[in-house]
């Protein structure tokens, strides 16, 4: 079977997870997140409409409210970041008339300085197989602008990766995986929020959400959003599949976790850890200690064995701050384990 990785890894080594939200839990963590809640462009930012879905998924919904306006979901994080690598994974808008987007903008994005920068990874006005990707700089006639229109393969409802490489020298731009623009004249240095938001248009480019009031509510779901910071001396992870695992006989079957770069704490905390994109039914067990660079997961539970086919899945495992001796890092590993299922 062919494999189609889920997720694009930072590019080249020397990179460390300093962000992420996976979006997992009963409910949004207000700690990490706010909503800029009022009106915006005859619409209205409701913290009520940005949740999760008990399913590992944010869910941003546009809605028609009782007192005639339409409100929608609309967050952003409330620390700040720089240079790296930022990735958010989401479905694609449907409904005519608004657009979800995966932004970054901050007090000083438009100043005349030109060393801040609105960083669109994506906005998705459109209802064809294309998204927008725009840079923006100062105000008024001194407004400078770049940007581009990508083609994505598969369909909106399909998950699709945004990403986006800013460093000192410009911006590299990636969709499902795949560098699609790259601007060397634009720079910025200053701090940003990371945004994902919906927005509702009565005109122009976007259309007119009042025509689509018979269809709503609707929903823009991302399944989750990751910040990398340059680091070369960045201690990582990979993954190891010990033994061939049967489709509906995951329970008990073990994979490897080999550090690199430092060394595990005496004591892990199974809590710490997070195992995504396992089969149905199927979660993180036992958490073993190996050695200083070696850490075993075991599986339990079991999936459906009335699937009617096997899927090979790509397994994401992420350590947070403290797993580590002497470490704040967090860890990653999107790719290295591929649970090859048998039948």
């Amino acid at each position: 079977m062919a494999f189609n990785p889920l997720h694009a890894d930072p590019p080249g080594s020397g990179w460390e997870l300093v962000f992420h939200d996976e979006f997992n839990g009963d409910q949004l963590d207000w700690d990490v997140w706010t909503c800029e809640e009022g009106d915006r462009r005859k619409a209205y930012n409701d913290p009520e409409d940005s949740y999760v879905d008990g399913k590992g998924h944010l869910i941003l919904r546009l809605r028609k409210a009782e007192d005639g306006k339409y409100h929608l979901g609309f967050i952003r994080t409330k620390e700040s970041f720089q240079w790296g690598y930022y990735e958010a994974r989401s479905d694609l808008n449907t409904v005519p008339g608004y657009w979800g987007a995966f932004w970054l903008w901050g007090p000083q994005s438009y100043n005349m300085n030109y060393d801040g920068a609105e960083v669109d990874f994506m906005e998705d006005p459109y209802r064809d197989d294309i998204v927008s990707i725009n840079l923006h700089q100062g105000r008024g006639e001194g407004h400078k602008w770049e940007g581009a229109k990508v083609r994505f393969k598969g369909s909106r409802k399909d998950w699709h990766l945004f990403a986006g490489d800013w460093h000192e020298n410009g911006f590299d731009f990636y969709v499902d995986d795949q560098r699609t623009w790259v601007t060397r004249t634009m720079t910025a240095s200053k701090l940003n929020w990371i945004y994902l938001t919906l927005e509702a248009k009565f005109d122009g480019w976007a259309g007119d959400i009042r025509e689509s009031d018979s269809l709503l509510p609707a929903y823009w779901k991302v399944d989750y959003v990751r910040y990398y910071r340059p680091n070369p001396e960045a201690p990582s992870i990979e993954l190891v599949q010990l033994e061939p695992i049967r489709l509906g006989h995951e329970d008990g079957k073990v994979f490897q976790v080999n550090l690199r770069g430092g060394s595990f704490s005496r004591a892990l905390t199974p809590k710490s850890w997070m195992v995504e994109n396992l089969p149905e039914g199927v979660s993180m067990g036992e958490l073993k200690r190996v050695d200083d660079n070696h850490a075993q997961i075991k599986l339990k539970g079991n999936s459906s064995n009335g699937s009617s086919k096997a899927e090979i899945i790509d397994v994401t495992v992420i350590s947070e701050a403290g797993e580590l001796a002497d470490s704040d890092s967090l860890l990653i590993a999107t790719r290295g384990l591929v649970l090859s299922v048998e039948r």
